[in-house]
């Protein structure tokens, strides 16, 4: 752990230390996976599975004033878990997805809390899926990826909250992805690591950018090692914090915490030229990767699918002959004075 991350992480826990965790009332009924939220300083808990392994519509609010919960109505559509939800800025809550006993579910529901009122929103257009991604960005709602038992998603699609419609974004530029985090920061929407293609660890831990004013995904420097299942994240001012999860690949829950600049209003915009200016081609490839490459970029390696590491060059190389390689899928990564910087999938057919 670097020194920066232990001031900063320091310095967080020397502004707590008059803080504790406090007992407050418990909710009326234990439950895993519900979709919680809060809006005007109520917080929210609706759906999940009960303590009898059911999934369930119950509906409650939590008042931090008096430390009281209220059951609410029952949610109005279907019994469920493993759903999402997000609030939009006009304080609107969206949510959906999830799986019932019978079928993974693709129906989406708005809840106003100025009037308690629930309102059926169009279907999502996709299939029915649970683990997805969701965030809201420029007062829109963005969902996507997730699974539905063995098939792993990458669509990608936005609700325009005004007139309750859904539109075909693109894709996801990555693996097709379930059980990370996201998140937003300034106008910006975030997926970060979590399994793959194959519903299991990818070799490096992804991390992508979405821009809903140009429906562009930009991908960031991935986290250390690969990737992890259900991790956590948070953002404090311009920095996300990334930690927890499973390592898939070891078999162990890493205690490790890193933190990653979101936006360096003074380089932004050169990092996005050191991705855009450094790619791998031809792909498929023959006999031999070339490479173009950002003049930062000194090393480039190339493993196969399972991480095990076949060539290492210098960037300034330009290529690689691979003829002695069997067909198959490999991985380009470039780095930076031993840092990766970028990660290219290339595929090798003799």
């Amino acid at each position: 752990m670097n020194k920066v991350l232990l001031i900063s992480l320091f310095l967080i826990s020397s502004s707590l230390v008059a803080q504790t965790w406090n007992r407050k009332s418990d909710i009326p009924s234990a439950r895993h996976h519900p979709i919680t939220f809060s809006i005007n300083g109520i917080g929210y808990s609706v759906t999940g599975t009960s303590s009898a392994n059911v999934p369930t519509k119950d509906f409650y609010d939590y008042d931090p004033v008096n430390d009281s919960w209220s059951t609410l109505p029952l949610f109005p559509g279907l019994s469920r878990s493993f759903g999402i939800g997000t609030v939009a800025p006009n304080n609107v809550a969206y949510l959906g997805f999830g799986a019932s006993t019978v079928q993974y579910l693709r129906d989406f529901w708005s809840f106003d809390a100025s009037d308690s009122s629930w309102t059926q929103t169009a279907d999502f257009p996709g299939a029915g899926r649970h683990h997805p991604f969701m965030f809201n960005a420029s007062g829109d709602v963005f969902a996507g990826l997730g699974h539905a038992g063995q098939v792993i998603y990458r669509d990608w699609y936005k609700l325009d909250t005004a007139s309750n419609t859904w539109s075909s974004m693109r894709p996801l530029p990555g693996e097709a992805r379930v059980a990370g985090t996201q998140f937003t920061a300034h106008g910006y929407g975030f997926v970060l690591s979590g399994d793959g293609d194959n519903h299991s660890f990818m070799q490096t831990g992804e991390m992508w950018r979405y821009d809903p004013s140009r429906d562009s995904w930009t991908q960031l420097p991935t986290h250390p090692g690969n990737s992890l299942w259900a991790p956590g994240s948070f953002v404090i001012n311009n920095e996300v914090y990334f930690f927890g999860g499973l390592n898939r690949r070891l078999i162990f829950f890493p205690s490790n915490v890193y933190k990653f600049t979101l936006l360096d209003p003074t380089g932004i915009e050169e990092k996005e030229n050191i991705l855009s200016n450094t790619y791998v081609y031809p792909n498929p490839a023959n006999n031999e990767i070339l490479w173009n490459n950002d003049q930062s970029i000194t090393e480039v390696r190339i493993f196969n699918s399972t991480g095990q590491l076949f060539f290492s060059s210098r960037a300034s190389a330009g290529k690689i002959n691979v003829d002695n390689l069997s067909d198959g899928l490999y991985l380009v990564q470039f780095l930076e004075n031993d840092k990766p910087v970028k990660t290219s999938k290339v595929l090798i057919q003799h």
